[in-house]
């Protein structure tokens, strides 16, 4: 899911749409609003908040990076995308929505190859040979690990994340804590 959400979806939207001055970071703003008109239920995980702010689409993680893909991106980013690139966020979009499925069947996976195959040619069209990247190549190879290994969904690292997440917002806690009770400490001999 990495390969997908962090490697190539990141790719698409930071290097080849904002690098190369598709959607601009003031045309962010107008997305992030009518991002935000939309209420998707709860149950779909962590949604991207701001996504107007830094570089644009600052620090989203693949879990985020998803729900963008799946939910929002064809609604708030279709005005502002050419031709070819709506044929890009179309072929991802597609290839991403049967490849995260509980249940995928071997035509399904067909065709999400299909799609992945048609969207590495359009990127190669539309903005060289050099932006095809490894992450591009070795979505390729999504289908052989899914005939292999069974639908991504029962392999992919989203709850394990997200478990350290929460390991580590507690180890930081506790370090500060134990900085905390240091300071304490040292303040009281120093006044003895």
């Amino acid at each position: 899911m990495h390969n997908l959400f962090i490697g190539i979806a990141s790719l698409i939207v930071k290097r080849l749409w904002l690098g190369h001055g598709k959607i601009t970071l003031k045309e962010l703003t107008k997305i992030q609003k009518h991002m935000d008109t939309i209420h998707p239920p709860s149950e779909i995980g962590r949604i991207p908040h701001k996504i107007d702010i830094g570089e644009g689409f600052s620090n989203l993680t693949a879990n985020e990076w998803k729900n963008f893909f799946l939910i929002y991106a064809r609604v708030v980013l279709w005005d502002f995308l050419g031709h070819e690139d709506r044929k890009i966020l179309v072929h991802f979009s597609q290839a991403c929505s049967i490849l995260v499925r509980r249940i995928v069947t071997l035509e399904n996976l067909n065709i999400a190859h299909g799609h992945l195959i048609e969207l590495l040619r359009l990127i190669e069209i539309n903005y060289g040979k050099d932006s095809i990247t490894p992450n591009l190549h070795l979505s390729l190879h999504l289908n052989e690990c899914c005939r292999d290994y069974g639908p991504l969904y029962s392999f992919w690292c989203f709850s394990f994340e997200r478990m350290n997440g929460i390991l580590g917002w507690y180890l930081q806690q506790t370090y500060f804590l134990i900085f905390k009770s240091f300071q304490f400490i040292a303040y009281s001999f120093a006044i003895i």
